[in-house]
C-alpha cells in the first residue's frame, strides 16, 4: 500500500511541476513577452518594403545629370477598406468618384487580402495633407519613394524612363519584382537598372483591425536596411548633347559623337526628341501613349535603332580592304567620264577630274573609282573564286563594326546589314548558286545596295579611322560609384584590332583632310582645327535624299568623332556637314565663333514636312 501510496504522490508531483512550467511559460509569453503583449492589441504584423533611392546619373564632368525627388505610394487592402466620405480623396488627390470606384473594383478582382495600388506619385505636402484629413479611414498604407528629376531637360533617349512593372516582368523575374516596384524601362535606366536600384530594405510594422499601422514591430529588431543604388557616370557632354539636339530641331535624323581615344559616347541626339520629364509622374502613362501615337516617332532611338544605307562614307572601308589586300595602291588610277563603263555607265558619277588617284577619288566621292575598286576586289587572281574574294571582304566589313552589333549599353541595338555570300545564292531572294558576279552588287561599293548601317556604327567607324585601325567599344558608362564610397570605380575594355595596316589608314586620313580643305564637305572647314571628313547622300526612294558626314578633328590628336544624318535634306556636304563641324568647334572650343552663319542657317531650316 506505501509503495502504491508514494509512487502516486511522485506522479502527481511531476504532473504538477510540469503544469506549472507551462503556466510559467504561459504567464512569460502573454504578460511579460513584449511580443505577444503588442499582439494582443493588434490584429496583424505585416512586412513593408523600404525603397532606397535609385542611384544618381553624372554626365562626364561630374554633375549631376539625374537624381531623385521624394513621392509617395498609397495602397489599399480592399477587405479592411474603410472610406467614410470620398471628398478628401477627390480633392486632394484629383481623382473622380468613377475612377475612384474602378481602382477599388480593380483591387477587388486582384484581391481581398492584398495590397493594390490606389495611387502613385503623391508629392510630399500632398502626403501631409492626407496624413491630416485620413485619421479615420481604414485600409490604407502609404510607401515612400522616389521619382526622376532631371537637371538638364536632354538626353531623353539615353537616359530612358523608369516605370511599374508589369505583369509579364514580375512573372520573368523569379520573385525579383512584385506589384508595384518600379524598374528601367528603355535606355540608360534599363541597360543599368541593377545597379541603379539598389537592394531594397524591410520594415515590420503592426496594423489595427482598420488595417490601420500603429507601431514598428519590436522597436524595428527584425527590420533590414535598404541600400542605395550605384551612381553612374556617363561620358556625355550635357552641354553638346543640348546643342546638338537645337541643331536637329524641326530635322529627323541622328547625331552621335565619340571621343576616339576612350570609345565614351559624347553626344547622342535622336531627332525629334522630347523632354525626359514628359515620362516621370503621374501622367507617364498618358504622356508615352501620345508620344507613341506620335506620326514623328520621337520614342525611337535612332542612332540605335535606324538602319540607312551609308551611301558614299562607305567608300572609307571599301578602299581600307582594298589597300591591304594589294587590290590597289595609293598610286592606282581609274578613269571616270560620269559613270562606270565596264557596266555601262553604272553606277553614274557627276563630272571631276579624270583620272584620278585615290586621293582625289576620296575628296571628289568618284563612284566610278571605288566600282571599280570593289569589282577588281571581288574578281582579284589572288583568289580562288569570287566567294574567296567575297569573303574575304565581308571579314573586312565585319572587323570594322559594319553589319554586327557593337554591343553598346544600351538595350535594343539592330545590326545593320552587311549581305552574305550565303544570301547571294539564295535563288528565292537573289541570283542563286555561282550565278552572281561583281556587277550584280556593285551597288555595295558605294554604300547603297543591300549595305545599311546605324548611325552609331558609321560614327564608330570613323573613329576607328582616327585611330589608325583600332577601337575601343562605343559605351555610355565610364565609372560607377558604390554608396559611401568617395571614388569611381572607370569601367574598361578591351580594343578592337582590324588587322588593317597603320599605313593605310594614313593615306585615307590624309584624303580625308581634302574633302574637307577642298571637296566635298567644304562646309566642315574650320580655319583653327584640321578637320578630317567624309560625305555622303543617300538614295531614299521615298522623298528627298539623306544627307551624311562622317568626321573627325584634330587630325594629328583626334578629340571628337562624329556622324550625322540629316533625312530629307539632299546632299551630305551642304547639312550634314556643317552641323558636324559646329558640333566639333562647341566641343573643342566650348563655344561657337567661327560658324556663327551656319548656326543660324541650320538651326532655322526646317526638314520635317
Amino acid at each position: 500500500m506505501d509503495n502504491f501510496k508514494v509512487r502516486g504522490d511522485i506522479i502527481i508531483a511531476v504532473i504538477g511541476l510540469v503544469f506549472l512550467i507551462y503556466i510559467g511559460r504561459l504567464f512569460s509569453i502573454q504578460v511579460l513577452s513584449e511580443e505577444y503583449a503588442l499582439r494582443g492589441t493588434s490584429n496583424l504584423v505585416t512586412t513593408k518594403p523600404t525603397i532606397p533611392p535609385r542611384g544618381n546619373i553624372y554626365n562626364r564632368k561630374n554633375e549631376i545629370f539625374v537624381d531623385n525627388r521624394p513621392i509617395f505610394k498609397m495602397m489599399i487592402t480592399p477587405r479592411n477598406l474603410y472610406i467614410p466620405d470620398t471628398t478628401v480623396l477627390k480633392e486632394l488627390l484629383d481623382m473622380s468618384q468613377e475612377e475612384i470606384d474602378e481602382t477599388i473594383q480593380k483591387a477587388q478582382k486582384y484581391s481581398t487580402w492584398k495590397e493594390s495600388v490606389f495611387a502613385r506619385y503623391i508629392k510630399p505636402e500632398t502626403y501631409g495633407a492626407l496624413q491630416e484629413k485620413m485619421w479615420n479611414f481604414g485600409g490604407f498604407t502609404f510607401y515612400p519613394s522616389t521619382t526622376r528629376s532631371y537637371r538638364y531637360e536632354v538626353g531623353a533617349n539615353i537616359l530612358g524612363y523608369i516605370s511599374e512593372v508589369n505583369e509579364r516582368e514580375i512573372d520573368a523575374s523569379g520573385g525579383l519584382y512584385k506589384s508595384g516596384d518600379m524598374i528601367g524601362k528603355s535606355g540608360i535606366e534599363r541597360s543599368h537598372d541593377k545597379d541603379l536600384r539598389g537592394k531594397q530594405g524591410k520594415k515590420k510594422v503592426l496594423k489595427d483591425v482598420h488595417g490601420r499601422e500603429v507601431g514598428s514591430y519590436l522597436n524595428g529588431k527584425y527590420d533590414t536596411v535598404s541600400v542605395k543604388g550605384k551612381d553612374i557616370m556617363l561620358g556625355l557632354d550635357t552641354d553638346l548633347q543640348r546643342f546638338g539636339e537645337q541643331l536637329m530641331w524641326n530635322k529627323k535624323g541622328s547625331i552621335v559623337a565619340i571621343e576616339p581615344s576612350s570609345g565614351e559616347i559624347l553626344a547622342f541626339v535622336s531627332a525629334p526628341t522630347y523632354n525626359p520629364a514628359t515620362l516621370t509622374g503621374r501622367e507617364l502613362q498618358k504622356n508615352w501613349r501620345t508620344l507613341q501615337l506620335d506620326t514623328l516617332n520621337p520614342l525611337f532611338n535612332r542612332p540605335l535603332m535606324a538602319e540607312y544605307p551609308p551611301g558614299s562614307i562607305f567608300k572609307l572601308p571599301v578602299a581600307l580592304a582594298a589597300l591591304n589586300e594589294g587590290i590597289i595602291t595609293e598610286e592606282t588610277i581609274y578613269g571616270c567620264g560620269g559613270g562606270f563603263k565596264r557596266n555601262g555607265g553604272k553606277p553614274g558619277c557627276r563630272f571631276h577630274v579624270t583620272p584620278l588617284k585615290l586621293d582625289n577619288a576620296i575628296k571628289y566621292s568618284c563612284n566610278s573609282y571605288f566600282a571599280a575598286t570593289y569589282m577588281d576586289f571581288l574578281h582579284s587572281s589572288k583568289f580562288r573564286d569570287i566567294y574567296e574574294a567575297y569573303d574575304t571582304w565581308y571579314r573586312y566589313m565585319n572587323l570594322m563594326g559594319i553589319g554586327r552589333q557593337l554591343n553598346v549599353d544600351m538595350p535594343y541595338e539592330k545590326d545593320g546589314n552587311l549581305p552574305s555570300s550565303d544570301l547571294y545564292d539564295n535563288e528565292r531572294i537573289y541570283y542563286g548558286k555561282n550565278r552572281w558576279k561583281a556587277t550584280h552588287i556593285i551597288s555595295n561599293s558605294i554604300g547603297q545596295g543591300e549595305i545599311l548601317m546605324t548611325p552609331l556604327q558609321m560614327a564608330n567607324m570613323v573613329a576607328m579611322i582616327a585611330n589608325k585601325g583600332k577601337y575601343l567599344p562605343p559605351h555610355f558608362v565610364k565609372a560607377t560609384k558604390s554608396p559611401n564610397k568617395p571614388h569611381w570605380d572607370h569601367v574598361s575594355f578591351d580594343t578592337i584590332f582590324t588587322r588593317i595596316n597603320p599605313i593605310h589608314f594614313q593615306t585615307v586620313v590624309d584624303a580625308m583632310e581634302q574633302v574637307v580643305a577642298s571637296g566635298t564637305a567644304r562646309r566642315a572647314y574650320m580655319s583653327d582645327f584640321d578637320v578630317c571628313g567624309k560625305t555622303g547622300t543617300v538614295q531614299n526612294p521615298h522623298g528627298e535624299d539623306h544627307a551624311v558626314f562622317v568626321g573627325f578633328a584634330p587630325k594629328d590628336n583626334p578629340q571628337i568623332a562624329i556622324a550625322v544624318i540629316i533625312e530629307n535634306a539632299g546632299g551630305g556636304g551642304r547639312w550634314a556637314a556643317p552641323t558636324a563641324s559646329l558640333m566639333i568647334e562647341k566641343y573643342l572650343r566650348g563655344e561657337i565663333k567661327e560658324k556663327k552663319f551656319e548656326e543660324n542657317r541650320i538651326m532655322s531650316t526646317n526638314f520635317i514636312r
